[in-house]
Order: C-alpha cells, then structure tokens, then sequence
C-alpha cells in the first residue's frame, strides 16, 4: 500500500512527461529536494493545476510508489502576484531556480535553503524593488545557497584583493540583510565579485 506524505513546497520547475503528465522539481520543507510526478496535469480538467504554477508556494499531498513519487493533492499558499506580472523578475527568478537545482542535493532537509528560497520570493515579490536591490538580491541569494550547499569562498584571498568585496560576502553569508542595505555598493569592484561568483558557481555545477 501506497504511503502518503503531506508537506509544504516551492515549485521550481517543470518537465512534461508523455501525453498530459509533468514531474516538479520541489524544495519541500520536511523533505528537501524533490521530484513529483503529476499525473493527467496538463489537462485542462486536472484538479492539480491550480497549485503547481512555478514559484508557488503550495500545499503538497503525494504517494511514495515503487519507482516515483505522484501528487494527489495540491492547493497554493501563497501566488507571489507581483512577482508574476514582472517579466525581469520572473526571469532572475527562474535562474534562481537553475542554480538551486543544480546545486542542492537529493531529498535532505534544510531549513537554512528553505527560508532563504522564501525569502527570495518574498523580496521580489516587494513593489519597490529596483534595479540595484535586485542585484544585491542576486548576490544575496547565489552566496547563502553556496555557503548552505557546503562550499564558500576563501575570504582571506578575496580581501587581499579588495576589503570592501571582502566586507560585502560577509554580510552575505552572515544573511544580515539590515546589514547588506548598509552597505555602499558604488565603492565596491563589481566585476570582480563577479567573476569570483561565476568561479564558484562553475565549479559547483561541474560536480
């Protein structure tokens, strides 16, 4: 007999499976990462359909069966409506998404990944967010996942280079957001930062 579970999730992708079937990608908050198979979604009279929209975050039932995992259930929490509507946010979003799966592992919890999936939806999901805050956000989020998946940057070589990047990934991977709004990002080498982001990112994606 079938075990069912029933959790909390992000959706974060999606993949169509066959004629009508799709398999999410899901950060749940008991069981981490997983991938669920929706059977018949793609249907216009699927009953799942209204809560596994991307970057839902929902209300998950789902059976544990001999090969996969199958939804039975899903109903969202929370839509992100301004978040929806915005094209740039939509798209920074989804390689949030890119990077997440490819970095985080199999089916682990983690509370750290989770409040911080959370808290990225929920900052581009704010009105006034501008270009320079979505920035920032974007390297908020690529170091605290980075330094929750177990990798982090070497600081001390970094601040050899320039303090003020050095001063930046600290407060990033502290996750002081109060602390990061403080902080001016004028003075700061940004193509540097960047290149030393897109190294750790590559090297962590060819593992």
């Amino acid at each position: 007999m079938a075990q069912h579970y029933r959790t909390q999730g992000i959706i974060l992708r999606k993949q169509d499976i066959g004629e009508a079937d799709r398999v999410f990608t899901v950060f749940t908050r008991d069981f981490g990462k997983l991938r669920l198979r929706a059977v018949s979604e793609r249907k216009i009279t699927s009953k799942l359909r209204g809560g596994l929209e991307l970057f839902y975050l929902s209300e998950i039932e789902f059976i544990q069966g001999k090969t996969h995992k199958t939804i039975t259930d899903a109903s969202p929490i929370c839509t992100y409506p301004i978040l929806r509507v915005n094209l740039q946010r939509l798209r920074i979003m989804n390689r949030f998404a890119e990077v997440a799966d490819g970095i985080i592992g199999g089916q682990e919890r983690d509370e750290k990944i989770w409040h911080l999936l959370e808290e990225t939806l929920s900052s581009l999901d704010r009105p006034s967010l501008g270009a320079r805050d979505l920035r920032i956000l974007a390297y908020y989020f690529l170091w605290n996942l980075l330094a929750c998946a177990g990798y982090g940057p070497s600081l001390s070589q970094i601040a050899s280079q320039d303090r003020k990047i050095a001063e930046l990934i600290e407060v990033l991977l502290q996750g002081d957001t109060k602390a990061l709004q403080n902080i001016k990002i004028e003075g700061i080498n940004e193509s540097l930062l960047r290149v030393i982001s897109q190294e750790h990112l590559s090297r962590v994606l060819e593992n």
